[in-house]
Order: structure tokens, then sequence, then C-alpha cells
């Protein structure tokens, strides 16, 4: 990186040859006010604030437009810049409304703090007020168009980061504003244009009134939907949730948050809560004591243990619990000696951990990457920040981007330089073809997919120097080890660099799996009311997620213990339901699907007798008389994980601080193992295929896959009034649906 010196308010520095003026004066810590201008996004100039005095230039420069130069000098505070950033001040104040004192941006508004900064300005501007009314762009975001600055930074968030193109400039001059065409705003709505919005122009509908932002306390904690695994800011008044927010450019995810991370968390403060534990007598679901139902709990689990022997007790965690409350439930497993020890997952971990060639990348590193290659999956839709990551590398690196899936999905619009629309299920062919070129013509036919087209994938991911692979769930059985052991097929070199991400699913579904969770679920529901007597099911609703084949599993058992949030359709059926603390009642840790370690941090206290899952476990092995190695909080049991669990030595809340929020676990790559016995278990899948199957022209549309509604946003009115609204959007994006359909005739 070639360096160049410069000069700025008398003092000399060095900086990257290239770099904005403006962001080398923030990395000194030289403040220049903008509206305009933000962090990863295109210049704007249009706020003027940023002035200022470069040697030899004719007139004022704006600093977030200016690249710096060998021998710059520049000033950047003077009397004659002070005054032009009052003018500007004043212009921007002429019609802006007088809302400090009801505007929820009040105390966080960037125009009030230049306004404070800058002292008096003039109020020479003597212009009518544009007076206009609040209205809603959509069941997120509401808007007041005379508190706009005209910043643009929403409609470039729209474009740069979401890739949606749906907010834009409407009129000009005086009379302009920021809309849209059509009636109301359809897009993906993540809210970042809220985040980034300066004044209070752009407000989330969900906690508009709520809290002023000195009453609010916010906690950084973890988001506990998708497994991306955001850091964001709990906002809380008193025992209330009030909103959650991006952090200020930090964590992994920066300021990026999708709808669910942003205004999925009101279920924390829902009424429908659980608050006390339940024993069924006589049919009916009775509040008991705390001692009660752990007493009743531990004789019955004994007494079927001891009837029906270890194997007829099966426990099943899931990847919305800690850590901590996993590894606790592995440890009562153990105790139990029974073999059937699971949770219930999207895609099977194990056989890709078993077959890596590659390390596991960070966001970040798939950011970086030159040829990102998504095969199965839909980041858009089910893990948002790897799809931010996807089009960042396509945006600034100009990645080649190439993406496989059975339908047209929104990655695939605009950015994709090759896509290959398969047939269902058809995956598998796609990664023989990869691993074994001698069959691409063949896979090409069987996916129904051009075989040029095909041959170009595969010469761009074997030509790759910088590749990052993202696999989603739909690879399955062979293909999926095979694609693990893509690099070993590839060839390693000093000159290559490769990564995968797993999209895994869930929040913890990477913890889950290495706390202990293994086994399998779907093992466990064929034994029920047979080999398996009783089930210990913790923080999973499988009755609705996975239908009636569960209920009728689950009924034919002598006892079933639940613990959850609320009175779920699984938790109805249970003998006993166990109030538990939300992720923002309780210390602890997530591992996302990148396998960095991040903090779960206690937000509030919670209402009624909630406990902690992993307290809940430790006091059922209590009663029953079984050491799990019992520790007294979050911090111990972590401590244990970094003793006890492969790849996370050392692992702490110290640690994770210090790895700016994201501890990074160590997966061994596979080494030795015969790869002969994977190609030959893929060509059976494949031949498996259908291919008389016809292709799936079904765009994907919002609210398929994480943003439908399901146990925990089935309590967030917000994001229940989307879903209709979705719904009337369906189909919206069926004009470039014809592209896919005749790729796939070809």
């Amino acid at each position: 990186m070639e360096m160049v010196k410069l000069t700025i308010d008398g003092k000399e520095y060095e900086a990257p040859k290239g770099k904005l003026l403006i962001e080398v004066c923030k990395d000194h810590g030289i403040d220049i006010p903008s509206f305009c201008y933000y962090p990863d996004l295109t210049p704007q100039a249009a706020c003027r604030m940023c002035l200022v005095r470069i040697e030899k230039m004719p007139k004022l420069a704006t600093s977030c437009t200016v690249t710096v130069a060998d021998g710059m000098v520049v000033t950047t505070a003077s009397n004659e810049i002070l005054e032009m950033r009052k003018g500007m001040l004043d212009f921007i104040l002429g019609n802006h409304p007088l809302d400090c004192p009801v505007c929820d941006k009040g105390g966080q508004c960037e125009l009030q703090d230049m306004a404070f900064d800058h002292g008096t300005v003039y109020a020479q501007y003597a212009v009518n007020k544009n007076n206009t009314g609040e209205e809603r762009l959509s069941p997120f975001i509401a808007f007041d168009e005379q508190r706009c600055v005209r910043c643009y930074r929403c409609i470039r968030v729209c474009e740069e980061w979401m890739d949606v193109h749906a907010l834009t400039k409407i009129a000009r001059g005086t009379h302009e504003y920021i809309g849209f065409y059509g009636k109301d705003l359809s897009c993906e709505q993540c809210g970042n244009c809220v985040e980034v919005c300066p004044v209070g122009a752009l407000l989330s509908v969900d906690s508009r009134f709520k809290s002023r932002p000195w009453d609010m306390k916010e906690t950084v904690t973890t988001c506990t939907y998708c497994g991306d695994g955001c850091q964001l800011n709990l906002g809380v008044r008193g025992e209330e949730y009030v909103r959650a927010a991006s952090k200020d450019m930090t964590g992994i995810n920066g300021e990026f948050l999708c709808i669910k991370g942003r205004y999925g968390s009101a279920f924390i403060s829902s009424p429908e809560r659980l608050k006390t534990p339940l024993v069924k007598k006589n049919g009916q679901h009775v509040a008991v004591s705390w001692d009660e139902a752990l007493k009743y709990t531990a004789e019955k689990l004994a007494a079927v243990r001891k009837a029906s022997g270890d194997a007829s007790l099966a426990v099943i965690g899931s990847p919305r619990l800690t850590n901590e409350a996993n590894l606790t439930l592995a440890r009562l497993g153990k105790a139990f000696g029974t073999p059937h020890l699971t949770h219930f997952r999207k895609m099977e971990l194990g056989d890709f951990w078993k077959n890596l060639s590659a390390p596991i990348g960070t966001h970040a590193e798939v950011q970086e990457a030159t040829t990102v290659l998504v095969i199965g999956g839909d980041p858009t839709e089910e893990s948002p920040l790897t799809g931010y990551s996807v089009r960042y590398a396509e945006r600034k690196h100009d990645a080649d981007l190439l993406v496989v899936h059975s339908r047209p999905i929104k990655i695939a619009r605009r950015q994709a330089d090759r896509f290959l629309h398969i047939r269902p299920n058809a995956e598998s062919a796609i990664v023989q073809a990869l691993v074994d070129e001698a069959s691409l013509d063949q896979m090409a036919k069987t996916a129904g997919v051009p075989a040029a087209d095909l041959r170009a994938v595969r010469e761009a991911v074997h030509k790759a120097k910088n590749l990052a692979v993202v696999v989603g769930p739909q690879v399955t059985g062979a293909a999926l080890k095979a694609l693990a052991r893509l690099a070993d097929v590839i060839g390693k070199s000093d000159d290559k660099k490769m990564c995968f991400l797993p999209m895994a699913g869930y929040n913890n579904s990477v913890g889950a799996f290495d706390m202990g969770l293994t086994g399998n679920a779907a093992d466990v529901r064929e034994k029920c009311g047979q080999a398996v007597k009783a089930v210990y099911l913790v923080g999973a609703n499988p009755v609705e997620q996975y239908g009636d084949g569960w209920k009728t599993a689950l009924a034919k058992l002598d006892f079933l213990v639940v613990q959850e949030l609320f009175l779920t359709e699984t938790a109805q059926l249970a003998d006993v339901v166990f109030p538990v603390s939300s992720y923002a009642e309780q210390d602890g840790s997530f591992t996302n699907q990148a396998g960095q370690v991040q903090r779960v941090a206690r937000a509030l206290e919670g209402q009624g007798q909630l406990r902690p899952d992993w307290l809940v476990v430790q006091a059922i092995a209590k009663e029953m008389g079984l050491n799990i190695n019992a520790k007294g909080s979050a911090a111990a049991l972590l401590k244990d994980i970094g003793t006890e669990i492969s790849g996370y030595s050392g692992v702490s809340f110290a640690k994770i601080k210090e790895s700016n929020g994201a501890f990074r676990t160590s997966r061994p790559l596979a080494a030795g193992t015969a790869f002969d016995p994977i190609l030959a278990d893929l060509r059976k899948q494949t031949g498996a295929i259908d291919t008389n199957a016809q292709h799936d022209t079904r765009v994907v549309e919002q609210g398929e896959g994480l943003f439908k509604l399901g146990t925990m946003l089935n309590q967030v009115p917000t994001m229940i009034e989307a879903q209709p609204f979705w719904d009337a959007h369906k189909g919206e994006t069926a004009e470039w649906e014809g592209e896919f359909v005749a790729a796939a005739g070809d």
C-alpha cells in the first residue's frame, strides 16, 4: 500500500494514497462535521458541512470527496470555515421543524449536536415551513418528511448495502423529498435506513414514543435468530423492552441488522410469557412452586429410568439455547447414560466437520473474497449478514459471484455473474461436477443447466485465488461431505486462499453441536413410546415446526418435560413446563456459523419466576442425586467449555471482549481420509435425482424463511402486521423471473 505525507492543521501525517480526506482526519481524531458522509457509502457531497481549505485550491473543498495526495496541505478549522458551516446549518434549519421536545431522535440527533457545537446561527432564511404529515412507509418505518436534511444516506444504503433500490429522490429543489414510486415501500425493510438517518426523519414504528435516549439502558448482546450472530444494542426502560439497534460500526456486523434482529425482540416483554412452573393434573396445567415441579420431575424421570433403563430417556436441546445450557444438558444426558442426546438442526455439521479441507471463514473473510460460490440456501432470506457480506465482496472487490439454487433467489437477481438454476434437489449434481470433471456433461443434464455454464462455474472455482464457499442446508449427505473436501480436489498452494461458511440455520446451531448434542432427533421421534419412554426437551417447538409426526410421537410418552418461554404447541403436551429466561434475561454465549463465540448479556431481570435453562437442568440433576459438575454461574460454565470442548481452548467472557466481541474457535482440517468412498456415495446420490422434475420458477419471497412467523415472532406485533403486507406484495419481483426460466430451458 502506497503511503503519502500530508499536513493537516499544521501537523504532518502519513496516510494511504487515495483514502478520503475526511476519513484520514477522523482516523487522527480531527473532527469534521458531516451529514451525507457515512462509512462504506459512496461520497455524496450533498450537505457541504465537511468543507475544508486545501492549499492551491481556489475554493473550499468537500473533504468527503477529496482523496489525499502527497504534499497536500489542509486547514480544517478557521473563521472562514466556521462561517461557511454556520451558513449551511442556517440553510438546513430554515425549513426544519422545532420538534426536539417530541422527536424520538432528540438526544441522539446529529443536527441537534451540530447546532450546539457551532453556537448561534443566524436564522436568516425567512421561509414558510414545509408542513407535511408523517406517513408509514411500511409496517416497520415511519417517515417525517419535514425533518429530512437531504443527506441521502438512506437511498445509498438501500441501493448499495441491500441492493433493493426502493428509495429514491423525487421532485427537485425545495420540493424534493425522499420517497418511492408506488403506493407503499416494498423492500426487505431491514431498517438500516432508519439506523443511518442522522435526524428524526426515519423512525422505527415499534419503538417510537416509548422512551427518550437518556431514560433507556442499552446492553450489547447477540441476536437470538439466525446463524450469523449479529451483535446489537438491546434497549430497555425499567423492565420493558424498547428497541434493538445495531452497534456503531463495531462487532462482526458493524451497522447492519436484518428486520428480525432489529424488530423481532419484543417477545421478551410479551404478556404471554410463562411466569411460573406448570404441572399437568387431571389433564390441565396447574401453576405450582419450583420445589414441587423439580421434585415431581426428578421422581418421574428416575422412575422411568429404573423401570425401562438408561436408553428410555432422551435429552433434546436446541440451537436457540446458550452454549452453557447445551453443555449442561449434555452433561445431564451423560449422567443418565442415554444414547439419545440431540438437538434439532438444519445441516448435518458432523459430516461437514469430519471432511473439512479449508478453514471456516468469518463474514469479514467472505467480504474480502474475489470469488464467491453460493450453493444451496438463500443468504438474503435465511442469513442476511452472509447475504450482505457476499454483496460486499461483489461491490467492493468485483468478486466473481456464482450462485447455485433450485429457485430464483434475490442475490442472483443482479449481482450473480453465473446463476445455475437447477432442478429441485439437484445440488449434489453440481457438487459432483466440481469434484469430478469427467462427469460434468452428464451432471449438467441431470441438474438441468447448460453444460457451458456449469463448466464456467467449475473453472472459476478451480482458478480462484481467494475463494469463499457459502454452503446452504440443501446440500446434504455425500454431497455435503464431498463439497467439504473441495480444497483437496482443487489443490492447495501458497497463492490460493479458500474458506467455507456453512449456513447452519439458527443462532447457536454450531454451539449446540460442539457442546455434544450430536444425536439424531428423527431417531428419537421414531422410538417414542417404544424404546424411549421419557423426553426432556428444552427450547424447541417441534410440533409447530415439524408437524403432526412429532405431536403423535410425543403423545406416546410416559413423561414429557419442556422448558420454554411460552405455552407452545409442544409445551401443551408436556407433563411439566418450566418457565425460563430469554436471551435478554441471562448471561451466556452463542457460537455463530463462522465459529465465533459471542457474548449474550443480561439486559433485564425478567418477570415472574424465571430461571436460565442451565440452572433448571442443574436443579433437576441435583434433585435426582446426579453429579454433573454443576457450576454457579454462566462465566464458570464458559470456563469449563474452554477446558473441555475441542477448539474452544481458553474461551471466557474476558477473551471475548479482548477479541472485539467475537472469540474465534479452531476446527481441525481433515487429513489422510480417502475420497473415493465419498465419491462413490455421491454418484449414488446423483443417480437418484429425478431428471424429469420441472424447474421451480417461483421467486423466493420475503417471509418464506427466516422471516416467517414462528414461536417468538408470533409474539411480536410489528412482525405479525408485516406478514400480510409481504403476502400482498408477493409476485412483484416476477419481472426478472423470465430471465431464469429462459436460462433453465437453454
